[in-house]
């Protein structure tokens, strides 16, 4: 073939070749772009199956479905996440945080929420007095007085239990474990302890004693039992402290003549019983309290064991009136008080800072020292409640992260 026949044909190529009109470019494009979304489609999927059979204690079904709630493959998520979630006012409603949403228990059932504003799943149910619990794995629903305890992860129930005897006291922990007391016939009280696949691995009954207050510790080993009874005419609190590997208590302190308040773990080696006459800090494996703090004829208004301290308080006896805040360490030593107008409605420690929940106020203090910081609110303010680092103020009919809403 003679050069001049290669040039010929060559320029019949190029006059042969047309600009693509706009639908076939964009149908090109499309094309090309399914091609992606398949591959990235069976990437996952072969991504999924390797999880499951080399990582599979950790990626469980459960782990998977929640990653799953944050994927969205058919749309591309240009949205701000919210910082209010409103939700139906019912009375009695009771807020929680859980995995970062909230959740809403009232007598008639239960929510939960997401910051962008979506009902992530509502289940109704009757429930006399509704009780809520969180862990890590789980939200716990109770009827303090009534049989049943519900449990749900984020998106649905997934266990229940209906005992033969009313619940007077419920714990959970850390690890997902949770303990019930109750009673049986014959016995005054019945203790369960189930696993955070509501599977019992515990079982403790007491024909002689009221047990009032459970708590785990933060690992599930083992529990606090705060009970009282009678003798001789006086009024005896029991504390007991109970491993999951013997039946009878590893630890036993009596208090004769003092009501039975509260009691929980502040670490894992260090757990408080407070009572009508004192507050005492045991350290774990010792039978002596590192600490007591007498009441006196102080005027106890209410107790909240966060952040590894005891918060107490009283009624300010002076003319003006008002709420004195004490924080406690593990050791029943005062760090800190605080005063307040008016009633101390809630309060917790949140990162290094005290806060509190008046009418009308929000405020919060850094333990270290410094100014505190006061927030205007409205008179609608129940709870507040935290993600861990975020301060949220649960209201009547909405919830929202304070700082962020204050501060825009």
């Amino acid at each position: 073939m003679s050069a001049f026949s290669v040039f010929s044909d060559r320029k019949k190529r190029k006059k042969n070749t047309q600009t693509p009109t706009v639908e076939q470019y964009y149908e090109n494009r499309a094309r090309r772009l399914s091609h992606v979304r398949y591959t990235c489609l069976l990437l996952t999927v072969l991504f999924v199956v390797y999880g499951f059979a080399v990582h599979g204690e950790e990626l469980t079904p459960e782990n998977f479905r929640y990653m799953l709630k944050f994927v969205d493959l058919t749309e591309e998520d240009d949205s701000t996440e919210a910082n209010t979630v409103h939700f139906d006012y019912a009375s009695g409603n009771i807020g929680g945080i859980y995995k970062g949403d909230v959740a809403v228990l009232n007598g008639d059932g239960l929510s939960l929420y997401g910051w962008d504003a979506e009902k992530l799943f509502s289940v109704s149910f009757r429930m006399e007095s509704p009780r809520l619990a969180i862990a890590p794995q789980s939200i716990f629903a109770y009827d303090l007085g009534g049989s049943e305890v519900r449990i749900f992860n984020s998106y649905s129930q997934y266990a229940q239990l209906t005992l033969s005897y009313p619940i007077y006291g419920f714990s959970t922990c850390d690890t997902g474990a949770f303990a019930v007391i109750t009673s049986e016939k014959n016995y005054r009280t019945a203790i369960y302890v189930y696993d955070s696949n509501a599977r019992q691995v515990y079982k403790r009954m007491l024909s002689d004693t009221y047990i009032d207050q459970i708590a785990l510790s933060p690992d599930g080993s083992e529990f606090l039992a705060l009970g009282h009874y009678a003798q001789g005419g006086d009024l005896i609190t029991v504390l007991q402290r109970y491993t999951l590997t013997d039946e009878e208590p590893v630890f036993t302190a009596t208090f004769s003549g003092e009501l039975p308040l509260r009691v929980d773990y502040l670490t894992d080696q260090r757990f408080a019983v407070l009572t009508g006459g004192a507050l005492r800090c045991y350290q774990v494996g010792t039978e002596e309290p590192v600490g007591t703090l007498s009441l006196g004829e102080a005027s106890l208004q209410g107790c909240s064991f966060s952040g590894g301290r005891v918060l107490l308080t009283f009624s300010d006896n002076s003319l003006s009136g008002g709420t004195v805040l004490r924080v406690y360490g593990d050791d029943a030593a005062l760090q800190a008080s605080y005063r307040y107008e008016g009633t101390v409605n809630d309060k917790m420690i949140l990162q290094g800072s005290l806060c509190v929940l008046t009418m009308g106020e929000v405020t919060v203090t850094p333990l270290s020292g410094g100014e505190p910081t006061v927030y205007e609110i409205g008179k609608d303010a129940l709870q507040l409640l935290s993600d861990g680092e975020t301060l949220v103020l649960f209201e009547k009919s909405d919830a929202y992260r304070l700082s962020e809403r204050e501060n825009a």
